[in-house]
């Protein structure tokens, strides 16, 4: 039921539990006292919730005056109290046909369509509210609809078409309750997981009202035998007799971001925080500050896989509505100042509630401001090649609902998705549900590369410039200063990772995931070696065609590593040398080999190293890293190297 101060079809407003009649406008018939009499009389039993006596006052008031537009307003609305939809449809009707110049009447009566499913009714009588203005005897001050109602009614209209085009049928997401090993009486929400998928994170609220501190805690689930198992309170100092929630799993499991709101020496009324995993307890949380965190309210974190993408929900300043979402990077150890993700996601109503996935361009997230199916709608937006967000989709009728859906986690494969939902048949208010992800809305499957950098001859920990580029864009995946590396990667790609620290020999590494392998995810130690007489530096991200000794495209990164190192180093003199398996002729081979290497040595002295620093030679198939009888070992020996000759 749908009340709204100035509509000459109901002129009244609730206040403080009682329906206060206005004055008519002129645009509708003169009163008839005794209608009006039985029209208050209606209104108090209807505010009582006596609907079948506020049906006899109102009826009566119809069989006075049959042109009393707000007779049929009220009317409408108590048979909408008693659940009678057909006679509630006639009741609008009649209240257009006696008052058919009002124009935000074909918007209350389009909404009730709506939300009553009745999509092809509900789309005709929206676009009457549009022409309504071009009517003879219009009048805009008396008639029209304001500038906001005239927002609401556009966004209905696409509200309207998308129900329409909904191609998803809530049988084929397969919308499964998780059941009671996760889910009780009280409120389960705000799903996760690490990458590995074996563990599963939520919040689950312990008790506190609307008006009193709240009690929530980090609860986790593991999985055993493709079940999950009894869900237990999150070990460790995580966990307060205050309200932790709002969570974010690092993707390698090693950290949870998460909201604390209140708290002794925060920046605003909530805070994002971080813990970290010690041994097998989680740590107590540490504020992440300056500048992601301000005076405002600033919550629901959403981590990216890699750890150096921070997106979030926030009121503070400078947004387009209540609630945006906004983004900050971390570099060298520091986040930088969030930035608003601009108007293709954020709207002048609330949205928050995001997940980044594991594919760093797909965003989830929930809105009120978007074109819905009522309450919080789950949306999607993916990141372009410019950049840019796409217009966000709504996941469909079959997973929102006019109840209020949010919290969103995806799978690592983007197969399962996990959200909460106040639906019914739940075990409590809030339940947590998982669904099989329609192919429109899945995000891009990844594996990752994780590993750590060592000091080749101490095995020491080891901070060390990571930089990963997708060689056939030229795309910089990741860039940071890092002794640890956790590193989605799509299929598809030809990536390079290159690992440098000052004194030491870069390291270089090529993966080319395929989706035949995405579940086996690469896991490296990049062992650096000091820069000294005699140290090896392989090439791994050179690319020649078979037979043939011109360097690819793809080796461009690569080889400005090298020139950086060279230019770093200005008294190294090395030695590249090129090797093949031993496919071929040996003569051929050893031949292949030193015009390769040449053409390393070649593009080195264009780029402005001198020639006396520079040596070449070819070996062919002689000095094998790894046996010929695989593919595997075969690609291992068809290398360049770098030979220090002279570190300084």
């Amino acid at each position: 039921m749908r009340f709204v101060k100035n509509n000459p079809c109901i002129n009244n407003i609730r206040l403080l539990g009682v329906w206060v009649i206005f004055g008519l406008t002129a645009c509708l018939s003169a009163q008839n006292p005794k209608a009006k009499k039985q029209l208050d009389e209606a209104f108090v039993a209807f505010n009582a919730a006596e609907f079948p006596k506020a049906l006899s006052a109102v009826n009566k008031a119809i069989k006075i005056d049959p042109t009393y537009a707000d007779a049929y307003s009220l009317q409408a609305s108590v048979y909408e109290a008693m659940r009678d939809t057909q006679n509630a449809s006639k009741s609008y009707q009649n209240c257009l046909r006696v008052a058919p110049l009002f124009q935000p009447m074909y918007f209350y009566y389009g909404e009730y369509l709506y939300r009553n499913k009745r999509l092809q009714e509900a789309s005709a009588i929206l676009k009457q509210f549009d022409e309504v203005p071009n009517r003879t005897g219009f009048i805009d001050q008396k008639h029209g609809a304001s500038t906001r109602l005239k927002e609401k009614a556009s966004r209905l209209q696409s509200s309207v078409k998308t129900a329409m085009d909904d191609v998803n049928i809530a049988e084929n997401l397969r919308i499964k309750n998780m059941g009671p090993s996760i889910n009780t009486d009280k409120d389960e929400y705000w799903p996760g997981m690490p990458f590995s998928g074996d563990r599963f994170v939520f919040t689950r609220r312990l008790g506190g009202t609307e008006n009193a501190m709240l009690q929530e805690d980090f609860y986790m689930s593991d999985l055993r035998d493709s079940l999950w198992e009894k869900a237990y309170p999150a070990p460790g100092e995580i966990n307060t007799p205050e309200n932790e929630g709002t969570l974010s799993v690092k993707a390698d499991g090693s950290a949870l971001y998460y909201t604390r709101c209140n708290q002794p020496g925060g920046l605003g009324s909530c805070d994002l925080y971080v813990s970290d995993l010690d041994g097998r307890g989680w740590k107590r949380g540490s504020n992440l500050g300056s500048p992601v965190n301000g005076g405002s309210w600033d919550c629901q974190p959403a981590i990216s896989g890699d750890g150096h993408t921070l997106i979030f929900s926030s009121n503070r300043a400078g947004g387009f509505g209540g609630k945006d979402l906004w983004i900050s990077y971390l570099k060298q150890g520091k986040w930088s100042v969030p930035k608003n993700m601009g108007p293709a996601i954020n709207t002048r109503d609330d949205d928050d509630a995001p997940f980044l996935h594991y594919d760093g361009v797909t965003l989830y997230f929930s809105s009120l401001g978007h074109p819905g199916f009522g309450g919080s709608d789950i949306f999607m937006s993916r990141m372009g090649a410019d950049a840019q967000w796409s217009t966000p989709e709504n996941l469909g009728s079959g997973l929102n609902t006019p109840e209020d859906e949010f919290g969103l986690y995806i799978d690592a494969g983007g197969k399962k998705g996990y959200f909460a939902s106040d639906r019914k048949g739940g075990l409590g208010r809030l339940d947590i549900y998982q669904f099989d992800v329609p192919e429109k809305f899945k995000p891009i499957p990844v594996t990752y590369v994780s590993g750590r950098i060592e000091d080749a001859q101490g095995g020491q920990p080891l901070m060390a410039r990571i930089r990963v580029v997708e060689l056939s864009t030229g795309k910089v995946v990741f860039s940071d200063s890092v002794s640890n590396f956790f590193i989605p990667l799509t299929a598809g790609g030809n990536y390079a990772l290159f690992a440098t620290a000052k004194g030491y020999v870069p390291h270089s590494m090529n993966f080319q995931p395929t989706a035949s392998t995405l579940d086996q995810p690469f896991a490296v130690v990049a062992k650096l070696t000091p820069i000294n007489n005699d140290a090896v530096f392989v090439l791994r991200n050179l690319f020649f065609d078979t037979d043939k000794y011109d360097l690819k495209p793809e080796s461009a990164e690569e080889l400005l590593q090298l020139v950086e190192l060279m230019k770093m180093n200005p008294k190294m003199e090395v030695m590249i040398t090129g090797h093949t398996d031993n496919q071929g002729a040996a003569d051929y081979n050893v031949k292949l080999s030193e015009n390769r290497a040449a053409s390393v040595m070649a593009y080195l002295v264009k780029a402005g190293i001198a020639p006396a620093r520079l040596k070449s030679k070819g070996y062919g198939d002689s000095r094998p890293a790894a046996a010929n009888d695989t593919e595997e070992g075969r690609a291992k020996n068809r290398r360049i190297e770098l030979v220090i000759l002279k570190a300084s």
